[in-house]
């Protein structure tokens, strides 16, 4: 889609992809799944840093990411990130200088999600000084560095879309260039992403998967009487679904065990937690009903 003319060019971005055909000559071609996915990834990219006012000062900028015709010679995509027309508002009050460009922030994420932090100082100037493991260090400016500790599965996945066509054999590496046109002698930003760069943001997809089984006092929040999944057990500390696996207990049930809102059961709980992707998801299983009362002053018939 083009952009109508009161739009501003503020950002452009030259990703070449370059490698060899299985014939040896220039790469000239790439995997359309693998186009749509770079194209989603700086679509999330930039609209995340966007949002968190890393592109502008006195915003929003209302910013678009377009597309331009591709040129001969390896695979070039260029894009290019347009404002709308309060843009020349935003600039004439300096809100453009000092803006990094969006091949700076995808930089900035690459090398975040690679490299541990070292230390970090906040300067005077607004910005954030980081120093990584390897004892390189770069200035960036606060907004940036505050979206930069957040989302990490998602921004992962953004450059792993960026990234995608390194997945194929015949791509050896990407070439980024990218500058700020309305920026105050901005300098080009270039640089190389790779194989190893493309490995290094895959997502965790580690899986921890373990088991406990403890005896703890509770009452039944929740009895259904026709689903034994969808109980609920209350202790002191939570409320928690459970299922009833407690076969002879659930007889009783059926033949009409009369069960009071603040009976005191004792329960024998499975619990079964698995851990992906930093997320811990738990679930309870009630293996044996071991004994229920009625708790101390309950006079309800």
């Amino acid at each position: 889609m083009a952009a109508e003319h009161q739009d501003t060019i503020v950002d452009t971005l030259t990703l070449r992809f370059a490698g060899r055909e299985e014939d040896g000559s220039d790469l000239h071609e790439l995997r359309a799944s693998h186009v749509a996915d770079v194209l989603h990834g700086l679509t999330g990219i930039a609209e995340d840093f966007d949002d968190a006012g890393v592109f502008h000062r006195d915003g929003p900028g209302a910013t678009e990411i377009l597309v331009r015709p591709a040129e001969r010679g390896s695979f070039l995509l260029e894009v290019v990130r347009v404002a709308s027309d309060n843009w020349a508002t935003i600039t004439a009050v300096g809100g453009a200088a000092g803006v990094p460009s969006l091949a700076t922030v995808i930089w900035w994420a690459t090398r975040s999600a690679r490299a541990e932090v070292k230390d970090f100082d906040k300067l005077d100037n607004g910005n954030v000084k980081v120093v990584w493991q390897d004892d390189t260090a770069q200035e960036i400016p606060a907004k940036a560095w505050a979206e930069l500790q957040k989302r990490d599965r998602r921004r992962k996945k953004q450059l792993r879309q960026i990234m995608r066509p390194l997945e194929d054999s015949r791509v050896a590496e990407l070439d980024v260039s990218g500058l700020v046109q309305n920026g105050d002698d901005a300098p080009t930003e270039t640089y190389v992403l790779r194989r190893a760069d493309y490995d290094a943001v895959r997502p965790d997809e580690s899986v921890e998967d373990t088991q406990d089984v403890f005896t703890i006092e509770a009452q039944m929040s929740t009895i259904n009487f026709d689903d034994p999944t969808k109980w609920k057990v209350k202790t002191k500390e939570r409320t928690r679904n459970a299922e009833l696996e407690d076969k002879d207990f659930l007889a009783q049930v059926a033949r009409g065990l009369a069960i009071r809102k603040n009976d005191i059961f004792e329960l024998r709980i499975r619990e079964h937690k698995v851990k992906k992707n930093g997320r811990t998801k738990t679930s309870w299983s009630v293996v044996r009903v071991i004994n229920h009362r009625r708790a101390a002053g309950d006079n309800d018939s």
